[in-house]
Order: structure tokens, then sequence, then C-alpha cells
């Protein structure tokens, strides 16, 4: 029986991972072996992270489908990053410990935190260190980077746990499937890490050919996924070609980034084929005001989105929305971001994604103040606006937005980094 392109693929990842693993082990125990090779690790290694904490409070949520009392939350996130090199190579090894306190116990309306889940993880730790998951107080853990990188004459290759990213748009990156962030999540900083074989080499004088393997439960085919993607510069203009095939789905994107005079410009698409089929794009423009002060505004078109309020609840456990990297629930979004530095510092910044569908908004506004010397302060307040749920047949809840039924969020942070 003739095997499908993906059967091809899975086959390929398996085999992969075997080789993968077994150079990790061949590379570490010739390493313990070598005293040399493991004092030069060590010698040229250093400790690095941050220690961020959140303090959040939101009003009561009162519609004809929940009622809650208002909520007090402090997000904590210590990160230890432990990176070293030698002659040949380079290593990772990141730690994350995130302690959260509620004042009641729902977890389920946090789209400010991000727990770590496994998607595109062959393996991992528990995310939560709680036997109790209704605890008001949490404590959640992601081992977000492990890895070993190989430098060879004609490229680099990656081992283990990293981070990939794709796309050339500001802000929702269609061509992006490995774990982005929903867009109020407060601690974006670091993109989470994915089990990973990558090889990256060097295409022309600014170009790279990137094309790897992402593993994930069991390395089976329905949660793993293989890409390739290429990058560079055709007389000034900033060129990408993706391919993804995930979930026995099949993506073809391609984006370009450029400069229309004095603004700069992208636009980046992308074509997903298989048991659900859509397109997303994301274009946009961006200008330079004064030396301090910056504005932007992106359109995206969101193919796997909805126009209709009433569709959203259906989406969540579809395939874009689990492992497709998919987060938005309409169809057609405007993305206006404006940024200011009032002096050396406070900079300022308001962002807003509105849906075009159901009219519904998300205002963010932050203010950050440099404290010290990798010390900072951050004030920050999220403005929902749109119709609130409903109940519908059944007594079900049903959406009439997408954001009408968020509490408005307010927080002040603090971020020292070392």
């Amino acid at each position: 029986m003739k095997c499908s392109p993906f059967t091809r693929v899975s086959r390929l990842r398996l085999c992969a991972a075997s080789l993968g693993f077994i150079s990790i082990w061949s590379f570490a125990d010739s390493a313990f072996a070598d005293s040399t090779l493991v004092h030069s690790m060590l010698v040229n290694s250093k400790i690095t992270g941050y220690i961020k904490s959140f303090v959040v409070a939101q009003p009561e949520v009162s519609n004809p489908a929940i009622q809650l009392p208002g909520s007090r939350q402090s997000q904590n996130s210590v990160r230890l990053m432990l990176d070293g090199s030698e002659q040949q190579g380079a290593w990772q090894l990141h730690y994350e410990l995130s302690p959260v306190f509620l004042s009641r116990s729902v977890h389920a309306d946090l789209p400010t935190f991000s727990v770590v889940s496994d998607r595109y993880r062959l393996s991992d730790l528990e995310s939560s260190l709680t036997d109790d998951t209704t605890e008001k107080h949490q404590i959640y853990q992601n081992l977000d980077r492990l890895n070993y990188q190989h430098r060879f004459a004609s490229g680099d290759l990656t081992l283990g746990r990293q981070a990939i990213s794709f796309g050339m748009a500001r802000i929702i990156n269609p061509t992006d499937v490995f774990l982005p962030f929903d867009a109020r999540t407060f601690n974006q900083e670091y993109r989470k890490g994915v089990d990973a074989i990558r090889f990256q080499a060097p295409l022309g004088n600014l170009g790279e050919t990137d094309f790897g393997i992402v593993l994930g439960n069991d390395a089976r085919a329905e949660t793993s996924a293989a890409f390739l993607q290429l990058r560079g510069n055709v007389r000034g203009k900033d060129l990408q070609f993706a391919l993804i095939e995930f979930a026995k789905q099949r993506l073809v994107g391609a984006g370009i980034q450029t400069a229309i005079g004095d603004f700069g410009f992208w636009f980046e698409i992308a074509s997903v084929a298989g048991d659900e089929s859509y397109t997303r794009l994301s274009t946009g423009m961006d200008y330079a005001f004064t030396e301090h002060t910056f504005g932007m505004l992106e359109y995206h078109r969101n193919g796997a989105g909805s126009k209709r309020a009433t569709d959203y609840a259906g989406l969540f456990n579809s395939t874009p929305y689990q492992l497709g990297g998919v987060f938005l629930l309409g169809r057609d979004y405007l993305i206006p971001v404006f940024t200011m530095r009032v002096s050396p510092l406070w900079n300022l910044a308001a962002q807003s994604i509105i849906n075009l569908n159901d009219d519904s908004v998300f205002l963010a506004l932050s203010a950050e103040y440099n404290l010290a010397e990798n010390f900072y302060m951050d004030f920050g307040y999220y403005r929902f606006s749109g119709d609130d749920i409903a109940l519908g047949t059944n007594n079900s809840p049903q959406f009439q937005s997408e954001y009408g039924s968020n509490p408005d969020t307010a927080y002040i942070s603090l971020r020292f980094y070392f």
C-alpha cells in the first residue's frame, strides 16, 4: 500500500528522534569521558535569570451565565538560565518556577497566566506541583530549555528543547504554530520551548535554511510536526517561506518585510490544508513619528475563526486551536499600537485588538519605570468591551462577543534581572 506523505514524515520523525537522542547520549558520554571538554563547558558557562511578580485585581463577573466575586491574584515567576559553550558547540538549561496565589479557587479564567502544556513536547515534567488543582494556591514549573547545539562547517545542529519561531508580522504570525502566546498573557518574554531536532545553515549572505522535526507526545504523527523555513534578503526586502506539516495538516506560508518611504511594511500569509482547511494573513505598517514616539497598525484575517460569536465555543477543541497556534476567535481584526518614551526612565504603550465582526475590543495600557539597573516596575490596565455572554438553548452559556465577558484587569509588577 502506498504511504501518504505524512506517513513518510512520521517514519522519518521516529528515526530522527532515535538518532537525535542517541546523539545526545553519545555526546554526554564522550563529554564526561573527556575532562578537558567538561572543564571548558563549565568555565564558559554563565547563570542568568529573572524574578517577576504581578499583583492583579479584577472586579466581579456578573451576567446571566456566570456569577463570580472580584478576585485578587499574585502571579510570580523565577527563571534560572544556565548557558554554556565550548569550541564546537553550546548548550542551554532553563527552568522556571511560578507560584500563583488567588483569592478564589477558580483557575479557568486566567488568560493572563500561561500554564505550560505538553504540546509539542516528547515528554515533560508535571506542570503543577500542587496535588489539588482547585486550590487557591498553585505552584507551576517549566523545564523550558534543555538542548545542545553542535557547530558544523555547513551549519548548526540543535538537539533538545528549544525555541522555534516563524513569521514576519509584528503581532499575529499566521505561519507560527508552535505555542504562541495569547495576547492577554502578561509574561511573554521567552517563547515556550519545544522538543526538536533542528538544522540551520546559511543561505547566501543574509539568508538561512532552517529545517527539522518537532516531537510531540510519544512522537506520534498527530502530536508532532516537521518544518522547513527559508529566509533571505533580495534587494533590501526580507523574504520568508515556510512549509510545516502538523497534526495531519499541511501549512504553506510566505512573508515579506520592507520599507515604503518612511513606513515599514510587512505581509505574511499561510494556507493550511488537511482535515481542516483555512487561510490566515497579517499585513501592516509602522512609522516613527519622532525619535521617541512610534506607531503601528496591523490587520489580521483569521480563516480558522468565525464571523458569528455563537460559534466561538465550538472552536476551542478544533485542530487549529489545539495544535495550530490559533487563539483569536473571530475572522477580521484591526490592531493599532502606540509607544512613547517619555524620559530615559519612563516608557508608555497602548495596544488594542479590535474584533471587526462582533465589535468587541481589548485595550491594553501599560507604563514601565526603570527603578535601577536591571530593575523595573510596570503598571497596566486591560479594558474589555463588547456584548456579554448569555444563556442559549438548554441554559448553556453562549458567546455574544469575543471580549465582552472578560473582566477588566489592573496590575502592578516588579521585574529584576540578574
